[in-house]
């Protein structure tokens, strides 16, 4: 029987196994291997953070098919035909590594000495855990003062979500929320009149916005800055990373593959360029996959998800020893960021979208999938 092991319990991996034939899952050995024994929805994390109540994982034993088996094990290197872990070994016939993302702090000093950063469900419950006690402790007479670096997709939606928390949290206490981006603006994926509205938004909500900020280091109480040619101090009580991401420190661990950022750029197949072995497929943010113009695509849950359920739907003709009968496409259908819980921008089959309508749109795609998850399992 075709062993065939599965790295990872995020949305690529899962989207793979959902995918699978059911004749295939009784033909070949299927096993997952996760450092926890939940899926947590990634693009929630924001919410964990800030403190919103809400279902944010599931239990993998409830949700993958009963001929998949399931070992909770770390991952630590992946190898030609074995896969080492903490607590054991595992060989394999065909590999599937969905292992994940984690923060990029790009080598700037003190970020990951004096920021929290939002990468896993764990970190997002520790992180709101220390914000809580830097906030029972803070006694100064001026506001509480916390600053999240990045104004990208998870910068904004978590500056949302903490403007809906941070008056209960904080209670009679003062605070300041300010967002610093390298950039000229936020939201870079957006149209322009799009942004527009988010920022009027989040300046509705309080938040301070400092563009064309170049982080140059973090320290124990501010961030230090290059803005217009001039350095300068921004004020943090409590800082939060969400500048960038990299692959699964295990690609760059691994000296099978050849990576950036541990992402291996894959090909249409989503096999590893550069690698004789064709038995091993790398899906979501450990795989760097290049559009038309040679241009990586950014790591998402959308780009994953897709990747999964293609080389799900695909991988009978693999386990027969076959080609793909297509190669991978990835069909962008648009995204929405939260600003908070009454409010959204996004942009869906090419039409542009603000207010409820498109925070009502998010929620149903997370429904969707969690409908997805539960499915036949």
């Amino acid at each position: 029987m075709v062993k065939v092991l599965v790295l990872g319990a995020g949305y690529a991996s899962l989207a793979f196994i959902k995918a699978l034939p059911k004749r295939l899952l009784k033909t070949c050995h299927f096993t997952l291997i996760s450092q926890s024994s939940q899926h947590y929805f990634s693009v929630l994390l924001h919410e964990v953070l800030a403190g919103i109540k809400g279902q944010y994982t599931l239990e993998l034993s409830a949700i993958l098919p009963p001929e998949v088996e399931f070992i909770q094990d770390c991952v630590l290197e992946i190898q030609e035909r074995k896969v080492l872990g903490e607590r054991a070994s595992y060989a394999y016939d065909k590999l599937v590594v969905g292992l994940g993302f984690h923060s990029d702090s790009f080598k700037i000093p003190g970020v990951e000495t004096h920021a929290h950063s939002l990468v896993n469900f764990a970190g997002a419950q520790a992180t709101h855990q220390a914000l809580l006690q830097a906030i029972k402790t803070f006694d100064q007479a001026r506001p509480f003062s916390l600053v999240v670096c990045g104004g990208g997709f998870s910068g904004i939606e978590l500056l949302g979500a903490l403007s809906d928390t941070l008056p209960n949290l904080c209670g009679s206490k003062a605070f300041k929320l300010t967002c610093i981006e390298a950039l000229p603006g936020v939201l870079p994926m957006f149209k322009a009149k799009l942004v527009q509205k988010g920022v009027a938004y989040l300046q509705h909500l309080g938040v301070e916005l400092e563009v064309g900020a170049k982080i140059l280091e973090c320290q124990h109480d501010c961030v230090v800055v290059e803005q217009n040619h001039i350095k300068k101090e921004i004020k943090a009580d409590f800082i939060i990373w969400t500048c960038g991401v990299r692959g699964n420190p295990v690609i760059e661990n691994s000296s099978l593959f050849k990576s950036v950022r541990s992402r291996v750029e894959v090909n249409s197949f989503l096999q590893p360029l550069g690698l004789e072995n064709r038995e091993i497929f790398v899906l979501g943010d450990c795989a760097l996959f290049k559009d038309k113009t040679n241009r990586p695509y950014a790591p998402t849950a959308q780009l994953a998800s897709q990747m999964g359920t293609y080389l799900g739907k695909q991988f009978i003709h693999i386990i027969a020893k076959q080609q793909p009968k297509q190669p991978f496409i990835f069909k962008p259908k648009g995204s929405i960021c939260s600003i908070g819980m009454g409010y959204a921008i996004g942009s869906i089959g090419g039409v542009d979208l603000c207010g409820k309508l498109s925070l009502w749109l998010k929620k149903y795609i997370e429904w969707r999938w969690k409908c997805l998850l539960r499915s036949n399992s």
